[in-house]
């Protein structure tokens, strides 16, 4: 289940580099260059109120799948909310991130965790904020401040610089962005933008290291704006993470 946190932990590199917006953009007006794209990209990020994502998520590595239900609740800038269930809706893992907490619950050995947010840097080893996470869950990377060779075709635009790489819809929507480095190479894929919101479906993390695997996740439920009853309790005969 590591994989599947991993997979938010790449969503926040991505949003690592926050970019200036403006107040009026015509659309009708073709972009001149990658700092235009981006803030288009970044004008087309939607952050509701509420959000609840339903789904089923697969885990790929050493040729093996393993696969789980998920349950994500998020109540912007205040709560995101996660459960991982698998066969006969029996719950593997509850988890959840405040602005300045997180709790973790594995159900199969009755283990908790409950520490500062700042405790993530010891497992992950990079300064990541509960906004960050945000960003993920709502599927509104941000694209880093670099130096982009840009390339456009009839599909959308390719932002391309030293260690990273966007592919970006006509919608101006991330579709695929990757990141190459001494010891990892990370590619994420959200896919099968749908609705008003334009929110993706299908979501993709491969990742390719010493410890090479792949996750997806397919959601078939995406509910904007409907508040959520969120729930997370540790039963007293649960033995703490040190």
């Amino acid at each position: 289940m590591n994989k599947l946190i991993s997979l938010l932990i790449f969503g926040a590199v991505l949003s690592s580099c926050m970019t200036p917006k403006i107040t009026t953009i015509d659309f009708s007006v073709p972009p001149k260059n990658a700092t235009e794209i981006i803030i288009r990209v970044d004008s087309k990020n939607n952050y509701p109120q509420w959000l609840n994502l339903k789904g089923r998520g697969y885990i790929i590595q050493k040729n093996q799948e393993r696969a789980f239900n998920i349950n994500i609740k998020h109540k912007r800038d205040s709560i995101i909310w996660l459960s991982a269930s698998g066969p006969f809706g029996i719950e593997i893992i509850r988890a959840q991130l405040t602005p300045d907490s997180i709790y973790f619950a594995n159900r199969i050995n009755k283990m908790y965790l409950a520490k500062p947010i700042s405790h993530i840097k010891s497992f992950i080893k990079s300064e990541l904020s509960f906004y960050d996470f945000q960003d993920m869950i709502t599927a509104n990377p941000k694209i880093a401040k670099k130096d982009y060779k840009l390339e456009a075709s009839e599909s959308g635009f390719y932002l391309a610089a030293e260690n990273v790489s966007y592919s970006i819809t006509n919608d101006y929507r991330v579709q695929n962005a990757k990141f190459v480095d001494d010891k990892t190479n990370l590619e994420l894929s959200l896919e099968d933008h749908q609705g008003g919101e334009n929110f993706p479906r299908k979501i993709t993390l491969r990742v390719l290291s010493e410890e090479a695997f792949e996750t997806r996740i397919n959601y078939s439920k995406v509910e904007f704006n409907k508040p959520q009853k969120i729930l997370f309790e540790i039963p007293g005969s649960y033995d703490e993470i040190k």
